[in-house]
């Protein structure tokens, strides 16, 4: 399915770096039995915060998989792999409409799902949104969609190899709260939303100081219907964004509509110079022609007919407009989300970057608030974003468990901060050329890490062939006994030979282990693990 369809923008973030736990001390959760570090200084993160996070998580997830094994039949793991989802929904839909029974129990559960969600979000929403802020640690934030996809997943699973929590908007709650309308496939979204964040479940270990990540509320679209400051604030930011790169007296959101209505034709030569219209899985630069014809195909399929009826009488400026307020309301929640909870947006999409970017380098109040971000680490996590590192998103959920464990995340970001650091000043600014350069080191590292494990191949050989030879000389005893008299003493060193050679073969299983379970030693294996699928 479209990850873009609709309102759909996978954004996420980072900004503090992890505090030292020197002053610490450590208790378990006498519910979750989850650990907690609860810390003396100034800036702790309190056990009820974590305690919070863990209990909302902990029901959010039990009311996911509830619904998940109603509408479907079965729990989302045998249900079918990321890659089939389109398949396995189709195939579900057939199966449905010949079996009256189980429609009516999937149809009951959408209801269950509704008003269960909607009970966890007026009894604990906002007391686990004020613990998500109050968390001091490197934070990653997956920015406002309606959509959480197999790209979204695995940008989480990425991110999670450097952050020590990624924030995730509710991604199912948005398609409850609000009618929407115009989405031609709302069910299906929802049961599909389900099914890609219900794959972070094996991520819950009870051996964290934090949780890896956390599914935070966010109330999106209620906010856009229902809040008068949202919708202001909001349609300014459009508002700014259309007076910036298109006509500088536009001023409010009434100034755009007029403007592309009494000067149509200028308003799409400057969208189109300034690439300010990226269609539903489009790139950025398309020509406007083939951004129109894209923007209207996208919505044949997954808007529905009153949408479509709206766009055929529509002028095209209208359209462009539409198309392009879609892409930028998202990102007003994205600013909030970062100024909120003190972390960095950052993006996997190309086109949704785009976007970021432009609205970063405008003078608006929700924009400026977030000028304090830190760069190094927002170059760091768009190399993991970079297609190149596509193969760290096969790290299986054991692996991750186990790197979290041991702190690699942290080992590992400060080694990136470190190399990024001592880039030119100059060139951080540009996140292509920066990103390129961090992908390039990271590779480097890896290869690096694979000539280690040859010299470590190469050092146990040559132990093992020295211990084979002098073993030889006790064989030769044992299978020729008439030599024993004249071969005497080479008995007791072939023992001790065999002794040294399980000796040797004892450190070279620890070593072995060692590289091949940390952070560069499991890069390596999926790295090759890729190459041959």
């Amino acid at each position: 399915m479209n990850e873009e369809a609709g309102w759909g923008y996978d954004l996420f973030d980072i900004n503090m770096e992890r505090q030292e736990l020197g002053d610490c001390d450590q208790t378990y959760d006498s519910i979750t039995h989850h650990k907690i570090v609860i810390c003396k200084k100034e800036d702790k993160m309190q056990k009820s915060d974590l305690h919070t996070l863990l209990i909302y998580q902990r029901s959010y997830f039990e009311i996911l998989e509830e619904f998940f094994i109603g509408a479907t039949g079965c729990s989302f793991d045998k249900f079918c792999n990321q890659s089939e989802f389109t398949e396995a929904i189709n195939k579900l839909g057939e199966s449905l409409k010949n079996n009256s029974k189980r429609s009516s129990v999937c149809m009951a559960s959408f209801e269950t799902l509704a008003k269960k969600l909607g009970k966890l979000y007026s009894q604990e929403s906002m007391e686990c949104f004020q613990s998500v802020k109050n968390v001091k640690c490197c934070k990653i934030n997956l920015g406002g969609s309606s959509r959480f996809l197999e790209t979204q997943l695995n940008a989480v699973k990425k991110t999670i190899l450097i952050s020590d929590i990624v924030l995730i908007p509710d991604p199912v709650m948005p398609w409850l709260e609000s009618k929407r309308e115009h989405e031609k496939f709302k069910f299906v979204n929802i049961i599909e939303a389900v099914f890609f964040t219900l794959h972070l479940k094996n991520l819950h270990s009870q051996d964290f100081d934090m949780p890896p990540f956390l599914v935070f509320p966010s109330w999106e679209k209620s906010l856009e219907e229902n809040d008068t400051q949202t919708k202001n604030e909001t349609n300014q930011l459009i508002a700014d964004f259309f007076s910036y790169y298109a006509n500088r007296e536009i001023i409010s959101i009434e100034d755009v509509f007029d403007y592309v209505d009494s000067d149509e034709n200028n308003f799409l030569t400057r969208v189109e110079e300034q690439r300010l219209f990226i269609s539903p899985g489009g790139e950025v630069g398309e020509p406007l022609r083939d951004a129109l014809r894209n923007y209207r195909d996208d919505a044949l399929q997954w808007r529905t007919p009153g949408f479509n009826e709206i766009l055929a009488h529509a002028p095209q400026g209208r359209i462009v407009l539409n198309g392009i307020m879609e892409r930028v309301q998202p990102q007003f929640h994205l600013f909030e989300n970062a100024n909120e909870l003190n972390s960095n947006p950052l993006l996997c999409i190309p086109a949704q970057a785009h976007y970021f970017s432009l609205l970063s380098r405008m003078n608006n109040s929700r924009v400026s608030d977030f000028a304090g971000s830190d760069q190094s680490i927002n170059v760091a996590i768009s190399a993991l974003a970079n297609s190149r590192l596509d193969y760290l998103a096969n790290i299986n959920d054991e692996q991750l468990v186990e790197l979290r464990k041991s702190d690699e995340n942290v080992k590992f970001r400060n080694e990136l901060r470190g190399f990024i650091t001592g880039l030119p000043t100059i060139k951080i600014e540009d996140l292509d050329y920066t990103a390129a350069e961090v992908c390039s080191h990271i590779e480097s590292l890896i290869s690096t890490h694979q000539k280690e494990v040859e010299i470590l191949n190469g050092k146990y050989k040559a132990k093992h062939m020295k211990s084979a030879l002098i073993a030889g000389g006790g064989l030769a005893v044992t299978m020729v006994p008439a030599l024993a008299p004249f071969l005497g003493a080479a008995l007791p060193l072939a023992l001790a030979a065999m002794g040294k050679y399980s000796s040797d073969k004892f450190d070279e299983s620890h070593e072995r282990k060692v590289l091949s379970s940390s952070m560069l030693g499991i890069f390596a294996l999926v790295k090759d693990a890729s190459k041959n699928r």
